[in-house]
């Protein structure tokens, strides 16, 4: 019997020599996938499926299509020994305030997205999920900035940049808003008390996130709420879970416990940190390391309001910059 190559089975699981049959192998590697083929299903289905008629109408309008993405839960140890797959799943790669925690084979995972693809499209009279969470498109910004420090020698590698926001919800920028008492005007005094906040959480401590290979997401009815649904690469949950917590301080305000969802133990090879390289215009061009490893510092903060083309300064390292 010719050898199979399995995905998820090794010999010493189910007893086998060797020498022996691998259709078990293959029966459960089967089971696992459910048949399906996800690197391939995923490419098209995040293309839109370009071969359909753009001007038929579907769940989801070809000509409007939001190109989706997936975070994976679980490291390749952990789907061997649950026997399944858990992810994230965004619809718009762009929109981190809609998501989906979804679980099970790679048959399971395609039919849980096109559901949701069915339940956007339906003509129902029914409340939509999509409705049950406040979105976060168009309130108030704060972006932080972290960056790693130089290094020299054989230890000398790119600088790695981080980036975190946060939602000013309950705040706008603009008046028609404010004066249907549907948020609070931004104003200068505002302002200063989250520049002055971060300051003291950020800058004063030289705050480091210690980015890693594994995921830490936050979301939830709560974490929307407070204008931080999203995630980020750390190397331990505690170090993950301090980071969202020193965010929401600017606001007084502390994480919900039961909003953190950690996938960690990931294979070492799975991110391999070196960076390798590409040829673009017959130049070669270095890449940059998928989930590196670095120590990042807190370097500055800026507000960006809807309304303005340019992000207002607010903090660089420890010192305040807003002006008014």
């Amino acid at each position: 019997m010719p050898k199979f190559k399995s995905r998820l089975s090794k010999p010493e699981d189910l007893k086998l020599t060797e020498k022996e049959p691998t259709l078990l192998f293959a029966i459960r590697d089967l089971i696992a996938t459910g048949g399906r083929n996800w690197k391939k299903w995923w490419d098209n289905w995040r293309r839109g499926i370009t071969n359909r008629a753009i001007q038929k109408p579907t769940n989801y309008p070809a000509a409007d299509w939001k190109t989706p993405k997936f975070i994976e839960l679980l490291s390749a140890e952990e789907q061997h020994k649950l026997g399944c797959r858990i992810i994230e799943y965004f619809p718009d790669k762009d929109d981190e305030t809609v998501s989906y925690l979804l679980t099970g084979t790679d048959r399971d995972l395609i039919y849980h997205i096109t559901a949701i693809g069915y339940q956007k499209g339906s003509n129902s009279d029914s409340i939509s999920g999509k409705n049950s969470k406040p979105s976060l498109k168009g309130f108030p910004a704060i972006e932080l900035f972290f960056i790693s420090k130089p290094k020299v020698g054989k230890e000398a590698q790119r600088l790695v940049v981080g980036t975190k926001i946060i939602r000013c919800v309950g705040f706008t920028d603009d008046e028609k808003i404010a004066n249907l008492k549907l948020a609070r005007l931004v104003e200068s005094a505002d302002i200063k008390k989250w520049a002055a906040k971060i300051k003291s959480i950020f800058g004063n401590t030289d705050y480091c996130w210690s980015k890693g290979v594994n995921c830490l997401s936050y979301s939830g009815q709560v974490a929307r709420l407070q204008g931080l649904e999203g995630y980020a690469y750390v190397r331990n949950e505690s170090d993950g879970i301090a980071l969202f917590a020193a965010m929401l301080k600017i606001f007084d305000a502390k994480p919900d416990a039961g909003g953190f969802n950690y996938s960690g133990k990931f294979d070492k090879t799975q991110f391999n940190n070196k960076t390798g390289s590409a040829t673009v215009l017959k130049k070669t061009v270095k890449l940059d390391s998928k989930r590196p490893v670095a120590d990042c510092y807190f370097y500055s903060a800026q507000l960006r309001l809807p309304l303005l083309k340019k992000p207002i300064p607010l903090v660089r390292k420890n010192v305040i910059v807003y002006e008014t």
